[in-house]
Parts: C-alpha cells; sequence; structure tokens
C-alpha cells in the first residue's frame, strides 16, 4: 500500500518569496554544472543552492566539507526567518508551466509534494526504482542529510490513473487559487497552494493507497533516505532509545504526478563519452559489426542537420528499428546507425527473460555499443568524468566540438509505458534511462527529519 502524509514543510517567508521568489529557487543539484553553481549562489544571499549545492571554497577538508556550511546556514536562516516551519501540516498542489525544448509548445504539469511512506524496493515493492545509480552521488546526499537533518528536495514520482480521477481531483483542488506564483530566470512558472483540510487530504491519499509509485527521479535520494532511515534507528538503538510512533524517519518528501497528466514528459537522455580508447576509424570500423551506418554532412551549426536527425531517430523508431546518432570530434560530418536485426533477434534469444529490459533502446546502447562495441567497462560507465548526460541534441554537440569530449550518441526517449514494463519484470534500466522533463525546482518547500516526530496519516489505515 502507498501510503502519503502532510507534514509542515519549511518555505521562505512570504515577503522574500513575495519579492525575490523566483532568485531563490533552484533546479535540482544533479543537472547545475559549475557555471550555473555560481551564476546561481551569486544571484541572491538566499537562493537555495546556498544548502543544497554549495561552494567549495580554498582549505576545505575535502569536496563535501561545504555540508557543514549547508547545516550551519540552515539553522541560522531558520532563526532569523528567511526560512519558516509551517504551523499545520499540509500537502502542496503545484501546477508548473513550462516550455517544451523540442516543440516549443507551452506545457502544465500538475503535482503535488507530500511525505510518502518509504519502503524496501523489490519487485513486488509498491514503490519502484526503474533505473542504476551512481555510487558517488548516493554517499554525498548521504553525508548532506546527515549534516542538515533534512529532505532539501523532493523525489519524482508518477503513478498510473487511467481514469483521470486523480487528475481532476487535482483540478478541482487547484480552483480554489493558489497561495503564491514563483516565476524562475529559466522560464518555469510556479503556482504553489497548501491544501490543508483533513477530507481533501484524505481523499487523495485514499486514491493513491492502491498504486504503484514509479520513481521518476531522485533514485539517488529514495535509497539515500532509505539508508538515513536505518543510521538513526540504528543510532537510538544504541542509546536505548525508541522512535516516535509513526516516526518522520520513515517518510520520504515526494513530488507525485499521475500519468494522465499531458505534462508529464520524457525526453532522451544522450550520452557524451570522454575515455574512449580507440582512433575515430576503430570507432566506426567496431561499430559496423553491430550497425548499419549511414553519415550526412553536417558542420555544426545546421539546424536543418539536427531537425533531420532527429526526425530520423523518431521516424524509424515508430518502425520498431532500433537507431541512434553519433557525433565524433572534428568530424564534418554525423552519423547514423541502425542496429542490425539479426543482431536484436540473437540479443533477445540469448536471454529470453530479459527481453523486455534487453530490447531498450537505451539498454542496446549501453550493452551492445557502449560496453562491447567501444569497450567501456562497468567502472567507467560509473565514472562521470568518463560518461555524461545531456538531454538535447545542442548540447551533445556542443560537448564534443566545444568540450572536446570524443563523442556523443543520440538516442530516442524511453517511453512511461517502456519504463512500466521494465519495472514489473523486476528489472531496473542502464543508469540516465530518462529525463523527466522539467525536473521538480527545489527550494519551494522542503521537509525537516525529526525521528522524535509522529506523522499523522489521512485516508486508509
Amino acid at each position: 500500500m502507498v501510503k502519503i502524509a502532510p507534514f509542515r514543510g519549511v518555505v521562505y517567508n512570504a515577503k522574500e518569496m513575495e519579492t525575490d521568489g523566483g532568485l531563490l529557487i533552484a533546479p535540482p543539484y544533479d543537472v547545475v554544472n559549475e557555471a550555473q553553481r555560481q551564476q546561481y549562489l551569486s544571484s541572491h544571499p538566499h537562493n537555495f543552492l546556498h544548502l543544497d549545492l554549495g561552494e567549495v571554497k580554498p582549505g576545505d577538508s575535502g569536496p563535501m566539507a561545504w555540508h557543514d556550511r549547508s547545516a550551519e546556514i540552515l539553522a541560522l536562516w531558520l532563526s532569523s526567518g528567511v526560512l519558516i516551519r509551517r504551523d499545520k501540516p499540509s500537502i502542496i498542489l503545484m501546477d508548473t508551466e513550462w516550455i517544451h525544448p523540442s516543440t516549443g509548445r507551452r506545457m502544465n504539469r500538475h503535482g503535488l509534494i507530500c511525505l510518502m511512506l518509504l519502503e524496501e524496493v523489490g519487485k513486488n515493492s509498491k514503490v519502484r526504482l526503474h533505473e542504476k545509480t551512481f555510487s558517488y552521488h548516493k554517499v554525498e546526499r548521504l553525508d548532506l542529510m546527515e549534516k542538515t537533518r533534512a529532505h532539501l528536495s523532493p523525489i519524482f514520482g508518477f503513478f498510473p490513473d487511467p481514469e483521470e480521477d486523480f487528475l481532476r481531483t487535482m483540478y478541482d483542488l487547484h480552483r480554489t487559487g493558489s497561495d503564491f506564483q514563483v516565476n524562475e530566470s529559466n522560464g518555469l512558472s510556479h503556482q504553489v497552494f497548501f491544501v490543508q483540510a483533513n477530507h481533501s487530504i484524505g481523499k487523495l491519499a485514499e486514491m493513491l493507497a492502491d498504486t504503484t509509485v514509479y520513481i521518476a527521479d531522485g533514485h539517488h535520494r529514495y535509497e539515500t533516505a532509505l539508508k538515513y532511515r536505518q543510521m538513526v534507528l540504528d543510532e537510538l538503538a544504541r542509546n536505548s532509545q525508541q522512535p516516535a510512533p509513526n516516526s518522520a524517519v520513515n517518510y520520504v518528501m515526494t513530488y507525485l504526478s499521475p500519468m494522465s497528466d499531458p505534462g508529464l514528459c520524457v525526453l532522451p537522455t544522450h550520452r557524451v563519452l570522454s575515455c574512449l580508447q580507440y582512433s575515430d576509424e576503430e570507432i566506426i570500423k567496431s561499430l559496423e559489426r553491430f550497425c548499419e551506418i549511414k553519415s550526412f554532412t553536417f558542420n555544426g551549426d545546421s539546424e536543418q542537420a539536427k531537425t533531420d536527425l532527429a526526425q530520423k531517430l523518431t521516424d524509424d523508431s515508430k518502425k520498431g528499428l532500433t537507431v541512434f546518432g553519433l557525433f565524433i570530434r572534428g568530424f564534418k560530418r554525423y552519423f547514423f546507425l541502425k542496429v542490425k536485426e539479426k543482431i536484436k533477434d540473437e540479443i533477445v534469444k540469448a536471454q529470453p527473460e530479459e527481453a523486455v529490459l534487453n530490447s531498450l533502446d537505451v539498454s542496446v546502447l549501453t550493452n551492445l555499443i557502449i560496453k562491447k562495441a567501444l569497450g567501456l567497462t562497468e567502472s567507467e560507465m560509473d565514472n562521470p568524468d568518463c560518461i555524461s548526460y545531456v538531454y538535447s541534441i545542442e548540447q551533445a554537440i556542443e560537448a564534443v566540438n566545444e568540450r572536446n569530449h570524443r563523442a556523443a550518441f543520440i538516442i530516442n526517449a524511453t517511453s512511461l509505458d517502456e519504463i512500466l514494463k521494465v519495472t514489473e519484470t523486476g528489472r531496473v534500466m542502464p543508469r540516465k534511462a530518462t529525463y523527466f522533463y522539467p525536473k521538480v525546482s527545489n527550494g519551494l518547500v522542503f521537509n525537516l527529519i525529526d525521528p522524535m516526530e509522529s506523522i499523522v496519516e489521512l485516508g486508509r489505515g
């Protein structure tokens, strides 16, 4: 059973949110590069990244020393009134307006932020992860959670809503108006509404009870929350203490959006490689073992070429073909790769029990192209200095041409249905198999973790 609950969220004070709200909010830490981090940190002394992605300073004892400063800043902001913990528990409805980066269409995504009961992940669990994670991120986020004792950013989950009942219920609640609106510099606009009425919260909780939540974004943070809970419980036991009944440490702050929402969008996650040992000629020769390859003229600036590549990928995917684009540094052309049908058949026949997972484009690219054809190891796949991820063709080209990465593979997006099919088998996809867009902005609300605080659930017990 999925259990959600209201919580006493921490928010910026009303005056500062009204005057400087757009300068306070920031994207999640894992999509912010160094230049963007400096920009956000300098944009406002109270920007949320001072808590979630602080600056490494000369003399620091290590790359995570800023976590201690984050805890100090959090305590200072709470004591000085920059941040306020709300008096009454609530869930938070969010209507996020955004522009689709590929089509330019104006979109809206509806969701809610609540506490969700933590559950150990497994094939039969009601909370499911769908992709592998990176080791360092889990270590880093756990240390930050220990220091701040807070969920600074929400897990992002989605769930089936075939009859659109949940979406309609959120629409009805939104009609009462928002508590505040924030416009970010990146073009996102949020309407935020705090729901405190027990009957409304109970209705939403009841509707979610029998569903399954699939983690869209925040796999590292979910696993970190599980580990943090165990650490806290072990520490209490060593001191002969017991947590509060239905303790807050058993929950994780979560943003949930129904699959029925047309604003729930998955973008492709292209692969940018830096540590290839092969020469350019060897790359192509090795790929020819598995793919039919065509090349097209490209000078790096042609919008038409980018459009043509995206359209080729979409059209061939609809035909059931597995296709990728490839840019290699220094080439005045790009390559279009179509995996040979015989090879695909062999992949499925070799492990029929893994057919659903292994037939995904992202799995073929990871296991067949990057690992087998180009020789990257599992440890290299876990190394952000070796492989990185971007969601637009423009970013991939810029990484290769201007930041001197060796190559970039362009891929079609993984669909919501494919995610569900894989998770139903109990398998997980390769790292960064999906890019849910836009990410849930941080700083609108967050949660303090007190194991001696009891959480009151509403709805089915």
